[in-house]
C-alpha cells in the first residue's frame, strides 16, 4: 500500500502514477509551453498568444502526455505541448478523449499531427 517515496500511498488496483493534470501542465510551462491553446469546432485550435484559429494539423506537436482517472478510467485527458503555426508561440492544449470527449476535442485529437 505504501509507495517508494515518503508519504506516497499506492492503492492496489488503482492505476496511477500520482501525477495530476496540474503537475503535467506545470512541467510543460517549465519547458516553455506558456501560451494557452483551445480546441475549436471542425478540428481547429485557437492560440491564446495571437488569437488566430488554425487547423490542428498545422500545429507542430513537441510533446504530449496522457492522463487517465484512477477512480474513473473513462476520465481520459491528453495534454499537448504545441507550437502555433501563425506566431510560433509554444502553448498547452488540454483535451478530453475517449467516451467523455466532446466533439471539438475529439476532432482536434484526430487532426493533430502524430
Amino acid at each position: 500500500m505504501t509507495g517508494g517515496n515518503a508519504g506516497e500511498v499506492e492503492i492496489a488496483g488503482a492505476p496511477s502514477d500520482n501525477t495530476t493534470g496540474g503537475d503535467v501542465i506545470a512541467a510543460f510551462h517549465h519547458d516553455g509551453y506558456l501560451a494557452e491553446l483551445w480546441a475549436r469546432p471542425d478540428g481547429q485550435v485557437r492560440c491564446g498568444a495571437c488569437g488566430v484559429t488554425s487547423p490542428a494539423a498545422s500545429y507542430s506537436v513537441g510533446r504530449q502526455r496522457r492522463l487517465e482517472g484512477a477512480s474513473d478510467p473513462d476520465d481520459m485527458q491528453l495534454v499537448v505541448g504545441a507550437t502555433c503555426p501563425d506566431c510560433a508561440a509554444r502553448g498547452v492544449l488540454t483535451l478530453q478523449y475517449g467516451p467523455k470527449a466532446g466533439q471539438d476535442d475529439a476532432d482536434v485529437v484526430v487532426a493533430l499531427p502524430r
